[in-house]
């Protein structure tokens, strides 16, 4: 040993000394910059670093203490003392684990897989440990040197490596932050705690563990000329100074949030006054809007109130058109159309001007009424004089508005009641006016909304009123038919049934008298012509019983009647080839549901007979799903049903009996006809009224 090495070895309690504060500087440069919030996984990990640094200062200023003792007193250290100067080395090493673990890849992901790692690594040292006191019996002192010696082998060789990994892997983290040149004191820590960890704490005292035996502390100053404290200090104060230098860049994070802050609050300021620019836009813009839901909601209750006066199409009509000209600044004219059956748009309303009453509307609207009632969607007329749909539906049913910000001479919007259309409704712009605009097409939609109601009550209550007199007339006539009716019957009881009875009883007293003369052949005679005339009289009887109600209805049931009714038909116009086809699982209906099949059959056919000039008729009786069909069908000359009306000589009043009796079971009764054509007639009764079971 040099003289060198020999001063140092003197003096090695000051290198100790040195080498602890190193680690206890570290530590508290650590702590204090632990402090800063930052965005960098590396100062999540650094309160383990700090312990470590606090503890292994402790380990070498204990161990120090103790060479002091043993040159000033020749203390001797004891088991249990060297027991916790292991503890604590072991523990700073522990701490070390911790640091090195937390910073490994997707750490954060799982929170608890660093924990295990340390204790796994932990678990391993006092397993060798515990290898070492089975297989070589040491005794205690020895058993506590090899500890040590196992300590930094398996502990602060590991940790030492996991940290220099962490530290290289957190220099990329710096150099994306664009910080490089604090992360250079990244790449300087991470060397120094390599060269303290794999250089320095290999080289131990000697110990049974191999291969201390070997590689020891005497070794390093055989070959380097001073001992290994100096080492571990001088890359202690390496680590110190790089990481020193390298959590400067907290500082420079924290100055670069400041501004980041500084330039979101002008940003924040700019957004504002941005959004309170924007707000009072929308103030005015939503006050805009009030005003002018206010002058909408304001026509549409005078148009409510007015309409609500009358219940008379045509005042509803001209009212209506009224109010939607003078409900806009700029309409000059509008009108209401219905759809004709040839497909056109036909005005039930003259156009109505701010003026004055037009006869005719103009083209234009009759051409945005037509698209209108045909697209059944909203249609207008640009200012370049174009027909063009303003609404339309895309795939999946949504309104699409085209063209938003377009403006129209001319508006034409549907009335739909009910899923229904029933007709257009058109407005028109004066010349020089302003055009309409979105606006106006939500106000001229909201009013179609309102007049078809109003439209729809008047219709009803015109067809209520007609129903009405309709009834009327056909009450009329009934009455008149069934006085028809019983003079008929009281002449056919009078002029066939009463004659012959009348015979009958002038033939008994004939008879009466030949018996007392004793003339009994002329007596059989005459029984026997009495005979044939009553059997007349009751045919006759039972005939006018059939025709006031046939016994068959009531007592084996409809398809027995209309079999009976097809005979007679059959009888009576032989030139006429008649089939029924009916459904023979049909059950028994209700009585009333069979006696108007009946009467509709018995009055289709009494048509027939009259006036189709027909030569094959058919009557189809079937159940369906929910209903009893029962159809009449002719191949005779037809008419137009339009044409027929019930008239107080009678004629039509068959048709209009036939409907009555048809609705008021709940049915539908249905005539088609046409020149030429043949007719027929289709009864529908639903079966849950007709089912005689519920």
């Amino acid at each position: 040993m040099d003289a060198l090495s020999a001063f140092l070895t003197r003096h090695i309690i000051y290198i100790y000394f040195l080498y602890g504060l190193a680690f206890f500087a570290l530590g508290l440069v650590l702590l204090s910059e632990g402090r800063h919030t930052s965005e960098f996984r590396f100062a999540r990990a650094l309160r383990p670093l700090a312990c470590f640094a606090f503890v292994h200062s402790a380990h070498e200023w204990f161990e120090m203490f103790q060479i002091v003792a043993a040159h000033t007193t020749g203390h001797t250290a004891g088991l249990g003392e060297e027991a916790v100067r292991v503890g604590i080395l072991v523990t700073s090493f522990g701490f070390l684990l911790v640091f090195g673990t937390r910073l490994l890849p997707r750490a954060e992901q799982f929170p608890r897989a660093g924990p295990l790692q340390v204790a796994l690594i932990l678990g391993v040292w006092a397993a060798a440990v515990g290898v070492v006191y089975v297989r070589r019996r040491p005794d205690a002192e020895s058993l506590i040197l090899a500890a040590d010696v196992l300590a930094r082998y398996l502990l602060g060789i590991t940790g030492s490596v996991l940290a220099t990994w962490a530290l290289l892997r957190e220099r990329r983290d710096f150099h994306l932050r664009g910080m490089s040149a604090y992360g250079q004191g990244l790449l300087w820590a991470a060397l120094a705690f390599f060269v303290y960890g794999v250089v320095g704490q290999l080289f131990v005292r000697p110990s049974i563990v191999a291969p201390s035996h070997v590689l020891n502390t005497a070794l390093f100053v055989r070959l380097f000329g001073f001992p290994v404290q100096i080492l571990r200090g001088v890359a202690a104060v390496a680590i110190a100074v790089a990481l020193g230098n390298a959590l400067r860049a907290f500082e420079a994070e924290s100055r670069m949030r400041l501004a980041r802050a500084n330039k979101a609050r002008i940003e924040a300021q700019a957004a504002a006054l941005e959004a309170q620019t924007r707000r009072t836009q929308e103030v005015e813009t939503l006050n805009l809007q009030l005003r002018q839901a206010l002058h909408e909601l304001s026509a549409l209750v005078e148009l409510s109130r007015t309409l609500s006066s009358t219940i008379e199409l045509e005042r509803v009509l001209h009212y209506a058109l009224y109010q939607v000209v003078n409900s806009f600044a700029s309409a000059w004219c509008a009108a209401i159309f219905f759809p004709r059956p040839s497909g056109e748009a036909e005005p039930v309303q003259t156009c109505y001007r701010t003026q004055a009453v037009a006869p005719d509307p103009p083209p234009a609207l009759q051409a945005v009424a037509g698209r209108t009632i045909a697209s059944e969607q909203a249609v207008g007329i640009d200012e370049a004089d174009q027909v063009v749909l303003i609404e339309e539906l895309d795939a999946d049913g949504n309104v699409l508005v085209n063209e938003p910000g377009r403006r129209y001479r001319a508006l034409g919007v549907p009335l739909v009641a009910q899923g229904k259309m029933v007709g257009g409704l058109v407005i028109a712009a004066a010349h020089g006016e302003r055009p309409f605009v979105g606006q106006d097409l939500n106000l001229l939609s909201a009013f179609a909304r309102q007049i078809v109601t109003f439209v729809e009550n008047a219709r009803l209550y015109r067809a209520l009123q007609e129903r009405e007199a309709r009834l009327a007339d056909l009450f009329q006539q009934l009455i008149n038919s069934q006085e028809r009716e019983r003079q008929r019957i009281a002449r056919e009881l009078h002029d066939e049934t009463g004659q012959k009875l009348t015979a009958l009883a002038m033939g008994l007293a004939a008879m009466e008298t030949s018996l007392e003369s004793g003339d009994t052949a002329a007596a059989g005679r005459l029984a026997h012509h009495l005979r044939t005339m009553s059997d007349q009289a009751v045919v006759e009887l039972r005939r006018i019983m059939s025709d006031l109600r046939p016994a068959l209805l009531d007592d084996l049931g409809l398809i027995p009647a209309l079999r009976s009714l097809v005979q007679q038909f059959a009888v009576q116009h032989p030139e006429i080839q008649i089939a029924l086809t009916a459904d023979r699982q049909m059950p028994r209906l209700t009585s009333e549901c069979e006696t108007v099949l009946y009467r509709v059959a018995q009055e289709a056919l009494n048509n027939i007979g009259r006036h189709a000039q027909a030569t094959r008729v058919t009557v189809t009786l079937e159940q369906q799903a929910d209903v009893v069909r029962l159809e009449v069908d002719d191949n005779g000359v037809g008419f137009v049903p339009e044409a027929v009306s019930p008239h107080p000589s009678g004629r039509g009043l068959g048709l209009a009996g036939m409907r009555e009796r048809v609705m008021l079971v709940g049915g539908r009764w249905e005539l088609h006809s046409a020149a030429g054509q043949g007719t027929r007639v289709v009864v529908e009764l639903p079966r849950r009224s007709c089912d005689k079971t519920a």
